[in-house]
């Protein structure tokens, strides 16, 4: 592989794509490094992170790329320099992409294979009553954080208004919550259920009542895909792959038993 190309076999992409295939071709794939659980995480033994990134997302991406004669490789980056490297041709998949992530025209966008609900935590340390949102226009009326490199207009925020900075984990987050930096954290349930599955710190924060979360009402359910750089040798090919192989997917529900495996 270049350095900052895909792998010089990706030139005769026509042949991978066909029926007989000599060798798996490498391909990077890369997902955001603050980890979204049961999408993308590292793998833990004795609770300590590998560099093994596993998750319902990936084995998704893995099943469609052995079916397609590709070796999927998985880096865990943070999320503007995964989008960033993608765009530049030094990854061939984004996982966990969304739409406004997109926006751009540097990343294509594969057909959907799971949307998220949303919820907002809160810290009860400084509401101890609760914090009660009644409609998605609500949310201009509090300070909103957010991870770095991620958008907000689907919830009607201007992105630059939310305070993201260098805000890499679920423990900064949470941090300024607790500091009063915000008031609120916009996030999904799926991934608050898998964080408390591998956070022991975030799990804590939830169960012993210091964080508050809710259903965020009126929330558009949030859609997530595979990106690939537009700019990529033969991207078009390679999109029309990825979509047949998640039709079929789809087809056989094969993503919600996925999510299901690691929540259980």
């Amino acid at each position: 592989m270049t350095a900052r190309g895909f792998p010089s076999a990706l030139i005769g992409l026509a042949c991978l794509l066909g029926a007989a295939r000599a060798a798996a071709v490498p391909m990077l794939a890369c997902a955001d490094q603050a980890e979204i659980p049961p999408f993308t995480f590292a793998e833990r033994h004795d609770g300590v992170a590998s560099e093994q990134v596993i998750g319902a997302s990936v084995d998704l991406l893995k099943e469609i790329g052995r079916e397609q004669g590709w070796d999927i490789g998985v880096q865990l980056l943070p999320w503007a320099r995964c989008l960033q490297d993608a765009a530049n041709n030094r990854f061939q998949f984004v996982i966990n992409l969304g739409r406004q992530e997109a926006r751009s025209g540097q990343l294509l966008l594969s057909e959907p294979y799971f949307r998220m609900h949303s919820v907002y935590l809160y810290s009860r340390r400084l509401h101890p009553k609760g914090l009660e949102l009644k409609s998605l226009a609500d949310v201009h009326g509090y300070r909103v954080c957010g991870l770095s490199g991620y958008r907000f207009e689907a919830f009607g925020l201007n992105t630059a208004d939310v305070d993201r900075g260098t805000t890499r984990s679920y423990e900064q987050l949470t941090a300024k919550l607790h500091l009063g930096r915000c008031d609120l954290v916009i996030d999904s349930r799926e991934t608050i259920a898998g964080m408390y599955l591998i956070n022991p710190k975030l799990r804590h924060l939830l169960v012993d009542g210091s964080l508050g979360m809710a259903a965020l009402p009126g929330a558009p359910l949030r859609e997530l895909y595979f990106g690939m750089p537009a700019a990529a040798p033969q991207a078009q090919a390679l999109l029309k792959a990825l979509n047949e192989g998640l039709r079929q997917k789809k087809t056989a529900q094969r993503i919600e038993r996925l999510v299901d495996h690691y929540l259980d």
